[in-house]
């Protein structure tokens, strides 16, 4: 597996880093995990073919995880896209997902390729060649969902882990606690989203972490000099944090 890290960004991150969004490449297969607001942009800087990926997931419905894909797709229109493309959404939120995009105009009727919306549940599927995807069920939507339902919304939320024969990459998205996915983060290759965990956390995991661990959705903080950082090492001895960046790629 090919994992490249498009978007490495908090939702409030500096100008060095895009919204969350990575593109996974193995055998046939190439897919996105999220879609940022600015993940066109993103795709663009790190020169990817936007022919050539086949499933668009989506791990939870706040823009800087799903809010570049009406402009993705709409790119892939412009320069007459012809294979199809699955794009997996929130199984709650496809309904809304579906009017989303018809409201800019994206719909199958006038598109020059084909796309499938489909529901994304826990559990797992396959996809092209050998990799399995397993989506878990986080709880960082929790906090929202009373006033979520009051207004119609049921919000869900997914960690990732893709398996290769015995090559695993995971995902962790959003979580606002290491609690949810810490018997993951031995996988191959582990990202996880660092912006809502407490710093009490982040320490502890960087102390008992190998190199295979990295932190992702950077806020400005956690950058080299920022406030966090300085923090994790006056409170807490941390001497390394592993971050991934933009335009990184990683093989496993």
């Amino acid at each position: 597996m090919r994992i490249t890290v498009l978007g490495s960004g908090s939702a409030f991150s500096d100008l060095t880093r895009f919204n969350s969004a990575y593109l996974l490449e193995a055998d046939n297969l190439c897919l996105m995990i999220d879609c940022g607001s600015d993940a066109l942009r993103a795709l663009q800087k790190a020169g990817a073919n936007l022919f050539s990926i086949q499933d668009i997931f989506v791990t939870h419905m706040h823009a800087d995880h799903c809010g570049g894909l009406p402009a993705v797709l709409t790119a892939m229109h412009v320069l007459e896209r012809r294979e199809p493309i699955r794009v997996h959404v929130p199984s709650t939120q496809l309904e809304f997902v579906k009017s989303w995009l018809a409201n800019f105009f994206i719909y199958n009727e006038r598109w020059s390729f084909r796309f499938e919306l489909l529901p994304l549940d826990a559990g797992r599927r396959s996809l092209a060649g050998k990799i399995e995807l397993a989506f878990i069920a986080t709880n960082h939507l929790e906090k929202y969902k009373g006033d979520a339902l009051k207004a119609g919304v049921n919000p869900m939320s997914f960690a990732v882990i893709a398996l290769d024969g015995k090559k695993s990459f995971f995902f962790s998205s959003d979580i606002d606690s290491i609690d949810e996915v810490d018997r993951y983060i031995d996988s191959s290759l582990s990202f996880v989203e660092a912006a809502h965990l407490r710093l009490e956390e982040v320490a502890a995991v960087s102390k008992k972490a190998g190199d295979n661990f990295f932190f992702t959705h950077i806020p400005k903080e956690l950058e080299t000099n920022g406030e966090w950082t300085k923090e994790l090492s006056g409170r807490f001895g941390t001497q390394k944090l592993n971050v991934v960046h933009d335009g990184q790629i990683f093989t496993i």
